[in-house]
């Protein structure tokens, strides 16, 4: 853990195996977006709610990832990837639900 700082050593016990709850909040959650716009693609009867629906995927890809991670480098690593996948993808939706 000498590789990050003390911040960066704290959030990667945070997310690490010993705090599975973190992992299936997150997985919760992306399946909560998922399952928003599957809605919004039924109720507005246009595809374009289905965008953020591959940045969900990669997002519980990097979930299960960081969950299985061996070292603390690569916990940060995952976490990291999943977060910013999450906010790219809840972004668009944002951006979807304006143009439509």
């Amino acid at each position: 853990m000498h590789e990050f700082g003390d911040a960066a050593g704290r959030l990667a016990a945070v997310l690490h195996l010993r705090h599975p709850r973190v992992h299936r909040a997150a997985f919760v959650v992306l399946g909560v977006l998922a399952a928003v716009c599957v809605a919004a693609t039924l109720t507005r009867l246009s595809p374009l709610p289905l965008l953020p629906l591959p940045l969900f995927g990669a997002a519980a890809f990097a979930c299960r990832r960081a969950s299985s991670a061996g070292t603390d480098r690569q916990v940060v690593g995952w976490s990291v990837v999943a977060a910013l996948a999450t906010a790219v993808g809840f972004w668009l939706l944002g951006l979807v639900g304006r143009i439509l």
